[in-house]
């Protein structure tokens, strides 16, 4: 049995690779600041903050994929866990002779970009790259999925006739969070991977609106309208109107602000995933 150590193990997209790697034979430990009761896989208790030594099994870990980081505009920390946090998790991988590192970062990361989430992500990379590890980092796209805060949001925006959301242009590529895991996987194995960066998106370009209408049309079967917002009063106009507050934070609209003008295929090669699309995942037949 191979053992890998699990970076926000509770998370969105750490659960769902978590439940994967148990599936193909993998004894997972996930780091978690505390023990919790739900928790499924073999706890190792830890704060990536701080210096005090990791608590669990003493194991010998065959790779770690660094899965933990903050949603986009859900604190004013974000630095701290992606940037401080990644060089302690890359020191432990260091000190404990683990040569395998699959890091988490996001799409559109970079020292330029438009949101603290993905400069902070672009910093968390640069780590990696200059640890001397075996790195494969991967950038999905807005990941859609079984709990998605950002998705429960539109769904909820959905449900209705109508829809306030902000004027948006570019195009996103909404990803399956089951995919994502899915290359987070495969990555363990697969040589061919190692020093890459992927772009991850989904099958679709579309708007914004697009989304909620698809939303809109698979699940609940109708047409709704949707009423665009100028950028420079999305918010004001969100906060008071919006079913539960806005539908997006301004840190969530920054992200999907970055546009994908090229689509990276090499992933679809290199990993041999053909992925889902967000009218299946939506489907009333799924």
């Amino acid at each position: 049995m191979r053992n890998v150590l699990v970076t926000g193990a509770t998370g969105f997209l750490g659960r769902e690779l978590s439940q994967r790697l148990m599936r193909m034979g993998y004894r997972v430990v996930g780091l978690t600041r505390e023990i919790q009761n739900d928790l499924s896989v073999v706890p190792m208790v830890g704060d990536l903050l701080k210096e005090e030594g990791f608590e669990g099994p003493e194991l010998t870990f065959d790779a770690i994929i660094h899965c933990a980081g903050h949603h986009p505009g859900e604190t004013d920390q974000v630095e701290a866990l992606h940037e401080e946090g990644t060089r302690r998790i890359v020191r432990e991988a260091q000190e404990r002779g683990v040569q395998r590192f699959i890091y988490i970062s996001a799409m559109g990361a970079g020292f330029h970009a438009p949101t603290r989430f993905q400069q902070s992500k672009w910093v968390g990379e640069q780590v990696v790259v200059n640890s001397g590890l075996e790195y494969t980092i991967l950038r999905p796209h807005l990941m859609f999925g079984h709990g998605s805060e950002t998705f429960k949001r539109l769904e909820e925006a959905a449900n209705r006739p109508w829809a306030v959301l902000p004027e948006s242009k570019p195009l996103i590529q909404p990803v399956y969070v089951g995919d994502v895991a899915e290359i987070a996987l495969r990555s363990l194995w697969l040589e061919r991977t190692i020093g890459q960066i992927y772009d991850i998106g989904g099958p679709q370009s579309m708007k914004l609106e697009d989304v909620v209408r698809h939303i809109a049309r698979d699940v609940h079967l109708f047409r709704i309208l949707t009423l665009r917002v100028p950028k420079r009063y999305a918010y004001y106009v969100l906060n008071r109107v919006g079913r539960v507050g806005p539908i997006l934070t301004g840190e969530e609209w920054g992200f999907l602000q970055h546009e994908v003008t090229r689509q990276d295929s090499r992933w679809l090669l290199d990993f041999g995933i053909l992925p889902h699309s967000l009218a299946v995942y939506y489907s009333p037949l799924s």
